[in-house]
C-alpha cells in the first residue's frame, strides 16, 4: 500500500482557523474527550473529511479541532487529510492510549516533533494502579518539560479540565527524539466468548447482523400499527391535489409521486434508520464494534475486505449513503471493494421493508430468510469474482492493534453518534428521495416508465421471470422501495403474486433489489469516487446480478425436477 496518498484533488483543504489540532489514533477517545471539555457542542462546525468529519470547538478562548483517528498503517482518505492539516498546524494536542503507549509514541512522535503542544493519556484507569507506570510518567514529565495529563476520558474531573486549560496556555516543544519507555505499559483485554475458535466468529457475525434484523422487524411492526392512521389523511390530500394540472398531479399524487411515497418513507424507512443507528451507536461507544471487527478480520480478507470494512457494509442496512461516506476511513486498497459490497449486498431501510412487504402481500413471509441468505452468499461470491488476489492480500487490517476493551455505554456520545447518522440521512438521502419522486412522476407523465417496461419485459424470459416483473426491476433500479410498488401493484402489468412460484417471487425480488444501486446511492458514489468509477460499478453489478438470477431461476427448478 506504500505511502499515504494525496487527496487534494478530490477534497480541497479548507482554510485552517484552529489554534490547536487534536490528533491520535483511532479509538483513543478524542471525540469523547472533546465532549467532556465542551459539555455540549457549543461553537462547533463541520469541516472537511470524521469519524469522518473534523469538528471545530471553541473552549475557554482556545479553538480546538478534533480530527479523525490516524491510521498509521493504512492509506485512507481521512488519514491523508489529517496529515496535510498537521503540516500547517503549530500547536498540537497529542492523545495517546495508556494501554498502547509504546506503539503510539513510536508511530506518532515523528509527526509532532518540533511543534509545541501537550500530551493527554487516555484510559488511565486501566494502568493507574501500576507503581512502575506512575514513576515512569513522572520521569517523562521531567525529561521533556511537556504536560503529560492522564484522564479516564469517559469521566473527566474538574481538576483535570483545569490542568488541561492551564497546559494549553503554557505549551512546550516536542523533543526531536521520542522518549524511551522502560515500564511495561501494555494491558490486554480479558478473553471472552469472542475468542473461542468456532463459536466466536459465528457469535460476532450474528451480533453484527442483529441490529439490521432488529431494526427492520420492530420498525415494520411500528409502521404497520400506525399506517391506518396515516393512510386516510394521505388519501384525502391526494384527492385534493388530484385536480392539479399535469404533470404536477403525476409528480405529487401519481403512483410514484411524492405524496404517494411519503407514508413509506416516514413510517417504514425513517424508523428503520433511527433504530439501526441507535444500536450501532451503542456498539461503538461500548467498544463492541472494535471487538467484532477484530474477530472477523481474518475471514474478511478472503473476499477482499477487512473487519473494519464489514462494519460499513452492515451500516448500509440502515442507509447506504452514510455507509458509503464512511468508507473514507477504509484503506484505499479496500475502499472500492467495500463500496461494491454496500452497493450490491446492503439491503437498506428502503429495500428491506419493501422486500418484507412483497413477501407478506404474497402470503409467503417465510421467503424472507432464504432471501437474506441468498443475498449474503451471492455478495461474497461477487466480491471473490470482482477483486484481485493483490486486493485480497492488501485487505489485511494492520491498524487493528488489539481486541479493544469493552465498557459501559456512554449515552451522550451514543446520542451524538446517532445524530450524525441522522444528519447525513436528512441532508443527503432525504432531499434526493424527494427529487427522485418528483422526477419519476414526471417520467410517468411523459410515458418513459411505460416505454421502459415494454422494452425490458421481453428480457424477463432470459431470467425465467414473468414479463410483468419488468416494472419492479425498473423501479427498483431507481428507488429500492420501487420493487414493492412494481410487484404488489403489478396486476395492470399481467403479474399476480399468488400465481407465481416461490422461486420466481424470490428471484424477482432479488433481481429488482440488486441489479443496480438506487439513484441516491449511485449519486453518492459519483460524489465520493468519480463518474467513471460509478459507471463501471453499475455495469459490473448489472452483469453479475443477471448471472446470479439466471443460476437461481433456472437452476433451482432444474435441480428440483431432477430430484423429483
Amino acid at each position: 500500500m506504500g505511502q499515504f496518498i494525496d487527496v487534494q484533488t478530490f477534497y480541497p483543504e479548507p482554510k485552517i482557523k484552529s489554534q490547536w489540532l487534536l490528533i491520535g489514533k483511532e479509538s483513543v477517545g478524542k471525540t469523547a474527550l472533546t465532549e467532556n471539555l465542551m459539555g455540549k457542542k457549543s461553537g462547533s462546525s463541520n469541516l472537511q473529511g470524521s469519524s469522518l468529519f473534523c469538528q471545530e470547538y471553541t473552549w475557554n478562548g482556545q479553538v480546538i479541532t478534533d480530527t479523525p483517528g490516524i491510521q498509521t498503517r493504512m492509506d485512507s482518505v481521512v488519514t491523508s487529510q489529517v496529515l496535510r492539516r498537521l503540516k500547517t498546524s503549530e500547536h498540537v494536542i497529542l492523545t495517546l492510549k495508556s494501554t498502547e503507549l509504546p506503539s503510539d509514541l513510536s508511530d506518532l512522535w515523528d509527526m509532532v516533533q518540533g511543534r509545541s503542544g501537550i500530551v493527554i493519556i487516555t484510559y488511565w484507569d486501566k494502568v493507574k494502579h501500576r507503581e512502575d507506570v506512575r514513576q515512569e510518567l513522572d520521569r517523562l514529565r521531567a525529561e521533556t518539560d511537556l504536560a503529560w495529563i492522564t484522564i479516564d476520558n469517559r469521566h473527566v474531573t474538574t481538576e483535570q479540565l483545569e490542568h488541561i486549560e492551564q497546559a494549553l496556555t503554557q505549551p512546550a516543544r516536542f523533543p526531536v527524539a521520542a522518549p524511551k519507555l522502560e515500564a511495561n505499559w501494555s494491558v490486554k483485554p480479558k478473553l471472552l466468548l469472542f475468542e473461542y475458535a468456532w463459536f466466536g466468529p459465528i457469535m460476532s457475525l450474528c451480533l453484527l447482523v442483529l441490529p439490521a434484523w432488529f431494526a427492520v422487524t420492530n420498525a415494520n411492526a411500528f409502521a404497520d400499527l400506525l399506517y391506518p392512521y396515516v393512510e386516510s389523511p394521505v388519501n384525502t390530500l391526494k384527492g385534493n391535489l388530484g385536480a392539479l394540472p399535469a404533470p404536477l398531479n403525476h409528480m405529487l399524487v401519481g403512483d410514484y409521486g411524492l405524496i404517494s411515497m411519503l407514508p413509506f418513507l416516514i413510517l417504514y424507512a425513517l424508523p428503520t434508520v433511527i433504530v439501526f443507528s441507535a444500536i450501532i451507536s451503542i456498539y461503538k461507544t461500548t467498544g463492541l464494534i472494535d471487538r467484532l471487527s477484530y474477530r472477523l478480520d481474518p475471514f474478511m480478507h478472503k473476499i477482499g475486505l477487512s473487519g473494519r470494512d464489514l462494519v460499513r457494509v452492515i451500516m448500509g442496512f440502515g442507509c447506504n449513503v452514510p455507509a458509503i461516506i464512511q468508507t473514507r476511513n477504509c484503506s484505499c486498497c479496500t475502499r472500492g471493494s467495500c463500496i461494491s459490497a454496500i452497493s450490491f449486498g446492503s439491503a437498506c431501510s428502503y429495500q428491506l421493508p419493501a422486500t418484507v412487504a412483497v413477501f407478506s402481500a404474497a402470503g409467503k413471509p417465510y421467503l424472507t430468510l432464504p432471501y437474506l441468505a441468498i443475498l449474503a452468499v451471492t455478495t461474497c461470491i461477487y466480491l471473490l469474482l470482482t477483486t484481485t488476489k493483490q486486493q485480497r492480500n492488501a485487505a489485511a487490517s494492520y491498524n487493528l492493534l488489539s481486541r479493544g476493551f469493552l465498557q459501559p455505554p456512554n449515552w451522550r456520545f451514543a446520542l451524538s453518534e446517532m445524530a450524525g447518522v441522522m444528519k447525513s440521512f436528512f441532508n443527503t438521502a432525504f432531499p434526493l428521495f424527494v427529487g427522485i419522486c418528483l422526477l419519476v412522476g414526471f417520467f410517468e407523465w411523459l410515458g418513459v416508465i411505460e416505454s421502459l417496461t415494454h422494452l425490458v419485459s421481453p428480457l424477463m424470459t432470459l431470467v425465467n421471470l414473468p414479463e410483468g416483473a419488468a416494472i419492479a426491476v425498473i423501479l427498483g433500479a431507481i428507488r429500492k422501495d420501487g420493487l414493492a410498488i412494481g410487484l404488489i401493484d403489478s396486476t395492470s402489468h399481467g403479474l399476480k403474486l399468488g400465481e407465481i412460484t416461490d422461486i420466481q417471487l424470490l428471484c424477482a425480488v432479488y433481481f429488482a433489489g440488486v441489479i443496480l444501486p438506487c439513484v441516491v446511492s449511485l449519486l453518492t458514489i459519483v460524489r465520493e469516487m468519480s463518474l467513471g468509477y460509478a459507471s463501471r460499478l453499475a455495469m459490473r453489478q448489472i452483469f453479475w446480478a443477471t448471472c446470479f438470477t439466471v443460476v437461481l431461476s433456472w437452476g433451482v427448478p432444474f435441480i428440483a425436477a431432477v430430484l423429483a
